[in-house]
């Protein structure tokens, strides 16, 4: 499937400026909902946005082109939102990944 986004840079990494999750007031689902869209908007490509047993929330991105060097710093800056995060190549597969730890008790 192509990709077909006329935004330009700018315009994808602006959207996610400034707008770091607060850990301590958002939720779980909230703050994966969050990385998930703002990952949308950077990539054009929608993540999987998953519950894990437990009450965390796994976020992965399938790599289907490399981003230039504005977009790869914003993604970068949108997954340290998370409590986790990475990468994973497998058999041709690129992925990102990211952790949202559920609530302490």
């Amino acid at each position: 499937m192509e990709h077909d986004d006329t935004r330009t840079t700018d315009d994808r990494t602006a959207d996610t400026r400034g707008d770091r999750t607060d850990r301590t007031d958002r939720s779980p689902a909230e703050r994966a909902r969050w990385i998930g869209d703002a990952l949308h908007k950077l990539t054009g490509h929608r993540p999987l946005v998953e519950r894990l047993p437990g009450g965390g929330h796994r976020i992965t991105l399938r790599i289907l082109e490399h981003p230039d060097a504005a977009v790869a710093t914003a993604v970068l800056r949108v997954l340290g939102t998370a409590d986790r995060f990475g990468h994973r190549d497998k058999q041709q597969q690129e992925r990102l990944w990211a952790e949202v730890d559920p609530p302490s008790a």
